[in-house]
């Protein structure tokens, strides 16, 4: 088995490290049911690195604090010569890049992450999309939850993101199967034969107003002229198409190979064996870039009974939770089998698609599965010597696992090679299709993540906020801001929470056109740390969030706050001591002591020492605060 990075994160510290962890409390403390699409998919037009800003093409149902998906679907360079290169990857560029980050602000149609992008993505022929988790406190799979089909043309769908801060229960399926790719569409050809000159290209175009003499290739990572559409040559991960006359498609790859297509062996009439080739294996990039299964090539039909086409390859799903409850459900993003024929070429089967299980804790049995689509059978339908091999296998696609692999029933399987069947003794040796290869399942996997902080997330706010303080004021904690544009603003919504809790609304302040500063207290503040936080809520809705404040208030009595800070040479300390004298020292970084005095009751006024720029401590009773002298 192919092991990746460690990840010996619990899903909580994840959180904090991709800007979640002040943003539990948005999901209530519930459990939430579940089903269909519940995904938001948006397609991507412009990218500005240095703002980590993400113009889409609509930001209708996206939500600040929430996770997304950034993944390009296309974009590789691969070779179109007319010969058997055609294909070959030369380079992925950016095909298959993806991370994980966290909505900040939402301006317009521009998307603001907390952190830098890893990846440089390739918008304009690459394809690619943002895709928003469904996100939840808990979340109940209580009828199948799918992928959008995706759509090549808009560059949209075929993936499922789930977020779950604690569990997620199946009690249905996530089916995220012939999501991917799509299989080569079918096409009735006019039925001339090219056996003199047999039809042996690698590429024609499939869609052409004479005889179909190369059937629509599968779908892949490549961008694909109409003139390169069809015939044999595989696509990358795409299987090839079957040659005239009645040759079978080749099926859809992954990481690994699919199979190829079966071919013609009649022993009278068209009788020319140029089926399709097998789609061609992706690099894995140790699980930095992932993939949909490629689709199968289709299969050269002439009759036009029963046949399909090739079969879709799988999508992606990428479960994120602390706990999966299986229930003997399945998660898959299997590929889909290869159209049937009679008498004509079959389908190839897609490939299986990408799965990353992001999960700390698994119960109960499940499945999950991103298995190869078989390749289509062919039934020779009582041709006499006229003999039709079957479309090949898709491949087995990836399954990621944060940790060990889990005792869950796992599979990626490549599809079986399709059957030829009727078939007559009289043919010339069979031309049997190939059964897609298995896939990969990898261990200790870590998600591909940005863990740098975005300049320009917290430079939106000083739009809106100049400041926001948080002090000690008696026994309460006492919240100030000052807002630059409150014409802008509807309200001001505090939010508390400490490192036992969730956040929790404390109350709300409408903002007031010309009044710049504002104040709220929290009169009953918890013994350790509080942390306060602000929800600006816009006129038009947009909302941001201010920086998190903490005060700790100690439950022997003692609480103090430092005003100015950082200062020069005077400070104020403010806060609440208990009765009788107590200790105020000040250290500095190497524990030198720089200044010392009794204090009997607070606010108290000190007149520092001279004292070079750096850090300090101050200390009242064994309690410290950090004292910065500029």
């Amino acid at each position: 088995m192919k092991k990746a990075k460690t990840n010996t994160s619990f899903v909580k510290a994840a959180l904090c490290a991709f800007g979640l962890c002040l943003s539990l409390c948005l999901f209530s403390q519930t459990t939430t049911n579940i089903s269909g699409i519940v995904n938001t998919y948006h397609r991507v037009v412009e990218i500005i690195p240095a703002k980590a800003c993400i113009r889409v093409s609509s930001t209708t149902g996206l939500n600040v604090n929430t996770p997304i998906l950034l993944v390009q679907m296309k974009g590789a360079s691969i070779s179109t010569a007319n010969n058997s290169t055609f294909g070959d990857t030369t380079s992925l560029n950016a095909a298959g890049s993806y991370e994980v980050g966290t909505i900040c602000g939402i301006i317009s149609d521009s998307v603001f992450l907390f952190h830098q992008l890893l990846n440089t993505y390739n918008v304009s022929t690459g394809k690619v999309q943002l895709v928003q988790f469904a996100s939840y406190y808990s979340a109940n799979v209580i009828d199948t939850v799918k992928a959008q089909p995706w759509d090549s043309t808009a560059g949209t769908g075929g993936v499922i993101a789930l977020f779950a801060t604690q569990d997620l229960t199946l009690n249905a399926p996530v089916y995220a199967d012939s999501s991917g790719y799509r299989g080569g569409a079918y096409v009735l050809s006019n039925g001339t034969c090219s056996n003199i000159p047999a039809a042996s290209s690698y590429v024609y175009n499939a869609a052409s107003t004479g005889p179909q003499n190369g059937a629509y290739k599968g779908e892949s990572v490549a961008n694909l002229p109409p003139a390169n559409n069809g015939g044999r040559g595989a696509p990358a991960n795409g299987g090839g198409g079957g040659n005239n006359h009645n040759n079978s498609g080749g099926g859809g790859a992954n990481l690994n190979a699919g199979g190829t297509g079966g071919g013609n062996s009649s022993s009278t009439g068209c009788s020319t064996t140029i089926r399709g080739e097998a789609g061609k294996p992706l690099q894995s990039w140790s699980g930095q870039k992932i993939f949909f299964g490629g689709g199968g090539g289709a299969g050269h039909a002439n009759n036009g009974v029963y046949t399909k086409g090739g079969g879709h390859g799988g999508g992606i799903v990428f479960i994120w939770a602390n706990r999966l409850i299986g229930n003997g459900q399945n998660i898959s993003a299997n590929g889909a089998d290869g159209g049937q024929s009679q008498s004509d070429g079959a389908g190839g089967g897609g490939a299986g698609g990408t799965i990353i299980m992001h999960v700390s804790n698994y119960s109960g049995s499940a499945s999950i599965t991103a298995n190869g689509g078989h390749g289509g059978n062919s039934d020779d339908g009582g041709n006499i010597k006229r003999c039709f091999g079957g479309g090949g296998g898709g491949s087995g696609g990836v399954i990621y696992f944060t940790g060990s692999t889990p005792a869950t029933t796992n599979s990626v399987t490549g599809g079986a090679a399709g059957l030829e069947t009727s078939r007559d003794p009289a043919c010339a040796a069979i031309q049997a299709a190939a059964a897609g290869s298995n896939g990969q399942m990898i261990s200790s996997y870590l998600f591909q993540a940005s863990t740098t902080p975005a300049s320009y997330c917290t430079a939106i706010l000083p739009v809106e906020l100049i400041y926001f303080r948080a002090s000690v004021s008696g026994a309460q904690a006492q919240l100030k801001w000052k807002a630059g544009n409150p014409a802008t603003v509807a309200r001001f919504i505090i939010q508390k929470s400490s490192l036992a809790g969730s956040w929790k609304e404390l109350g709300s302040v409408p903002a007031t056109d010309g009044l710049l500063e504002y104040s709220f207290n929290d009169p009953a503040p918890s013994a350790g740390h509080n942390y306060y936080r602000l929800l600006i809520v816009e006129k038009n809705n947009t909302q941001f969030y201010s920086p998190t404040r903490q005060l700790f208030f100690n439950s022997n009595g003692i609480s103090f706050s430092i005003i100015p800070n950082p200062a020069q040479d005077r400070i104020s300390i403010t806060g609440i001591i208990p009765p009788g004298t107590h200790p105020l020292v000040i250290h500095d970084i190497s524990g030198k002591l720089v200044y010392s005095q009794t204090i009997s009751q607070l606010p108290v006024t000190i007149q520092l020492p001279a004292m070079s720029p750096g850090i300090y401590l101050i200390k009242v009773d064994g309690i410290s605060k950090k004292l910065v002298i500029r």
